[in-house]
């Protein structure tokens, strides 16, 4: 009798099927694709279910075909411009405008910058000195005429430096708030300082098309303006922390950030602010950025608070600045008059 050889043996048999490198390239491209159109259609949707929850309490108009978003509170003789630092929106100044609509006779106008709250952005970006014009535009359609008084914070000093570049004789006074200075952001140093931030800027940008910078926001891996949210008044945080993750959000904090680091503004010029009055509220008492007006109608007050975001976190010296602000406008008014009956 013969016996079969390894018959009486146990043998392996191996049920995966062999896959050749190309086929193993397009199944992870194929992968690749599903996981991506998963989060397209996810940020679709969410977005739209965020767009009929959230109240849009703001008014709005279009410059350039685009919506722009501003508010509008209180009466009085002078009008105060705010413009907010990168990456907030015109909530920041909420508590300062409920203040001095309640115990000032001033009128306040907030916006918010192209992508910021409900406001449109175009595809190519902005420059500080485009954002300015868009300003001066924003502002005719509002029906606001001047002279205002300027108040920048951050990013938005360098929008209203420029504003008052082009548009001298609509500027009454200047209050710039911890603002950036253009010599410092052009240097080796600071812009390797930033390296690591643009690069997640860009991620979340990128991310907020598919899903994944609402993924890493739950995760607690974008990068939170700590200092803002805690800030914010309750009723507006869940506004913001809602669109911080949208395209048109992520966008604009990215093309100002490149703003920034490719040294594109050219504004803050020596007496720019000379023949006004001009408060500059600070983190440095010998901050270069006095030179922005003149001696005689300068003032400096250096802030202690070290939180960010001064207009929400040191509310009393933004008041103080401006007030302080407008009774000079005042006084020197009342001087004019003076003189011109003489």
């Amino acid at each position: 009798m013969n016996f079969l050889p390894y018959s009486n043996g146990v043998r392996k048999v191996s049920m995966k099927k062999h896959r050749s490198p190309k086929e193993k390239f397009k199944i992870v491209v194929i992968t690749i694709v599903a996981i991506l159109i998963i989060g397209i259609v996810t940020q679709n949707i969410v977005d739209f279910i965020d767009g009929e929850r959230l109240k849009k309490r703001v008014n709005y108009t279009t410059v350039d075909e685009l919506r722009m978003d501003y508010r509008i509170e209180g009466e009085g003789s002078y009008t105060i411009i705010f413009d907010g630092d990168i990456g907030t929106t015109l909530e920041e100044w909420t508590s300062i405008v409920e203040e001095l609509k309640e115990n000032d006779s001033i009128r306040t106008f907030v916006y918010n910058r192209q992508g910021y709250g409900y406001s449109d952005i175009s595809s190519s970006g902005r420059t500080p000195e485009e954002q300015a014009r868009d300003l001066k535009i924003l502002l005719r359609k509002a029906g606001l005429s001047g002279p205002y008084i300027i108040v920048g914070e951050g990013y938005g000093s360098l929008v209203l430096t420029s504003f008052a570049e082009q548009f001298k004789d609509s500027v009454a006074a200047a209050i710039m708030i911890d603002p950036i200075n253009e010599e410092v952001i052009q240097t080796k140093e600071y812009k390797q300082s930033q390296i690591l931030t643009k690069i997640r800027r860009s991620i979340e940008k990128i991310g907020s098309k598919c899903g994944l910078t609402m993924l890493l926001d739950k995760l607690n891996l974008d990068i939170n303006l700590e200092d803002y949210e805690s800030g914010l008044l309750d009723k507006n945080k869940d506004e913001f922390l809602t669109l911080r993750t949208k395209s048109k959000y992520t966008t604009a904090v990215y093309n100002e950030l490149k703003n920034i680091l490719n040294g594109i503004s050219h504004s803050q010029v020596d007496g720019i602010f000379s023949d006004i009055p001009y408060y500059l509220l600070t983190r440095d008492e010998n901050d270069p950025l006095k030179s922005l007006g003149s001696e005689e109608l300068t003032d400096v007050h250096v802030t202690s608070c070290e939180k960010d975001y001064l207009p929400l976190n040191d509310k009393d010296n933004v008041l103080l600045a401006i007030r302080q602000t407008v009774k000079k406008l005042q006084e020197i008014e009342t001087a004019n008059k003076a003189n011109n009956k003489k």
